[in-house]
């Protein structure tokens, strides 16, 4: 392949554009897929309950007592990440992270399918949450007061 072709300016122009368009499509993706997550992730604990792996998730649920400030972190964090790749969305490394972002959620996504299929059956765990009479409830964890009786 001739090296003279793929350093004309013209080139370089079309690459730009074409990696511009991909990454706004994976970011419309990994978009997508957080709102899905997001929703699943109210939908459960206002339910059954969930295993939520996520210490800041928790902390917001447990402190506060509401899904809105979980809604508004979740919403923040991904318009943040999403921004910064959109503005940079010529650039090689953004696109990566665009890919990056998207993979993960896809595999979010299967571990939901997963999780929801087998839910029924899975053993309840210590960081099981569930809001109960518009309470946050972690029924496998002590109350702070009844520590001391426990160590």
């Amino acid at each position: 392949m001739n090296t003279a072709v793929l350093a004309h300016p013209c080139n370089a122009i079309a690459e730009r554009a074409q990696r511009s368009e991909r990454v706004t499509w994976l970011l419309g993706g990994v978009v997508a897929l957080s709102l899905a997550d997001l929703f699943l992730t109210i939908s459960y604990l206002t339910t059954v309950g969930m295993s939520e792996g996520n210490p800041i998730a928790v902390w917001l649920l447990n402190t506060t007592n509401s899904v809105w400030p979980l809604i508004l972190y979740k919403l923040c964090t991904v318009a943040v990440c999403v921004g910064l790749l959109y503005v940079n969305r010529t650039k090689r490394q953004s696109e990566l992270a665009s890919w990056c972002a998207l993979i993960i959620l896809v595999a979010l996504t299967v571990w939901w399918n997963q999780y929801s299929r087998y839910q029924p059956y899975l053993p309840l765990s210590e960081n099981h949450i569930v809001m109960i009479d518009d309470n946050f409830v972690q029924p496998f964890v002590a109350p702070e007061q009844d520590l001391h009786i426990i160590q």
